[in-house]
């Protein structure tokens, strides 16, 4: 494994998200005495630096944040999901939501890895000479695609309480339901992240809306339709949850049906790549989106 290459990084750190869950759940079960309860912890943060120094070699590769192709997009949320994790982790103390977020993490990394044509050189093109046409742009798309991360973190919490709703209805705790945190804890935690993902989704709209001015032609009205869409929708959740209108249930069933919406958006929102370094910067900036 070559340290200095990133896809062996990014390697790494999917194994190590995969042993965070697995030692996570072992924990959980005790079926291994000598685990201490920090172990998780600490695989999921080396997981998390591998991760980090592989995403800063490929932005040295392509000269920006590096989302110029799925694989890199997907990278981009799950790194804002574990580090989404680990700053919630300080304000709540939320049982196995660490196992949770690895285990999406490691599988996520693994599914981008595997596909050859999630990873295109795109900056192997001739005439390639950056991934953004200026540093608005770049605040813009990574803004978009860390609050994807965050409303991944959502999910992950979503189906947490999911899982312990149910066993609250049958009556039954089992090994997995009673290390889960509160259900209620579990909605305030929710509520909060799908707070802090709109906020994000909003800045990036309005940073995107300073350059979109400049060159309208950049984006066709169907790319600027779905991301407005997506805002709403999520604008819209948290209005209607704050209202008491929509919570519980429903509340984790949406808010896990909006982000699979939000992670498909980024295949359908797609322009064609030509060599020049503009057209790859709105190419990017549209994928973002």
């Amino acid at each position: 494994m070559d340290l200095e290459e990133s896809r062996d990084l990014f390697w790494l750190a999917t194994i190590l998200y995969g042993i965070g869950l697995v030692s996570g759940l072992a924990l959980v079960s005790k079926s291994s005495k000598l685990l201490s309860s920090t172990a998780p912890l600490l695989i999921i943060i080396a997981g998390f630096l591998a991760q980090t120094q592989a995403l800063a070699l490929r932005g040295q590769l392509v000269k920006g944040c590096p989302l110029g192709n799925g694989m890199e997009r997907i990278q981009f949320i799950l790194w804002s999901l574990v580090l989404g994790y680990l700053i919630i982790r300080v304000l709540f103390r939320l049982n196995l939501l660490g196992s949770f977020s690895a285990g999406l993490a490691s599988f996520g990394g693994i599914a981008t890895l595997i596909l050859p044509s999630f990873d295109t050189p795109y900056w192997e093109q001739e005439g390639y000479d950056g991934i953004f046409s200026n540093h608005w742009v770049e605040l813009h798309a990574s803004m978009a695609i860390f609050s994807y991360g965050i409303f991944a973190l959502l999910a992950t919490v979503s189906v947490m309480y999911l899982i312990q709703r149910k066993a609250l209805q049958n009556k039954r705790t089992g090994e997995l339901a009673s290390f889960l945190p509160a259900i209620q804890q579990l909605e305030i935690a929710g509520s909060r992240l799908l707070l802090v993902g709109s906020v994000f989704l909003t800045c990036s709209i309005v940073v995107g809306s300073l350059d979109w001015t400049r060159s309208p032609d950049s984006l066709s009205a169907s790319k600027v339709g779905l991301t407005i869409a997506l805002w709403l929708a999520y604008c819209s959740l948290w209005y209607l949850h704050f209202r008491q209108k929509l919570f519980g249930q429903k509340f984790a069933k949406v808010s896990i049906g909006l982000f699979i919406v939000a992670i498909l958006s980024l295949g359908v929102v797609r322009s064609s790549s030509t060599p020049s370094a503009q057209d790859g910067d709105t190419t990017q900036t549209n994928d973002a989106n």
